[in-house]
């Protein structure tokens, strides 16, 4: 089922991060959702903020976190909701 979260959002190159509402889709084949207790923004993604690395936006920023398992797509055989993780 879709799940509505809040994210910090880049609505535009070297704009402020925007703390609002999307919609993730059910996770697809091979895919998981994970419900984020902590995430960071590193080098990356202040590269990606401030455009020195490409990106469409708006984005949603912090790709290393950790949390635990909300929702398992089609084939995934090695994770369950609930389990632990580490982004």
């Amino acid at each position: 089922m879709a799940a509505t979260v809040r994210a910090a959002v880049l609505p535009a190159v070297g704009a402020p991060l925007a703390v609002t509402e999307i919609v993730l889709p059910d996770p697809g084949p091979g895919q998981v959702r994970i419900r984020l207790a902590a995430a960071g923004v590193c080098h990356s993604d202040l590269s990606l903020s401030d455009g020195t690395m490409r990106v469409p936006v708006p984005a949603v920023l912090g790709h290393e976190g950790a949390g635990t398992v909300a929702a398992v797509g089609e084939g995934v055989t090695r994770l369950a909701p609930g389990d632990p993780v580490v982004l």
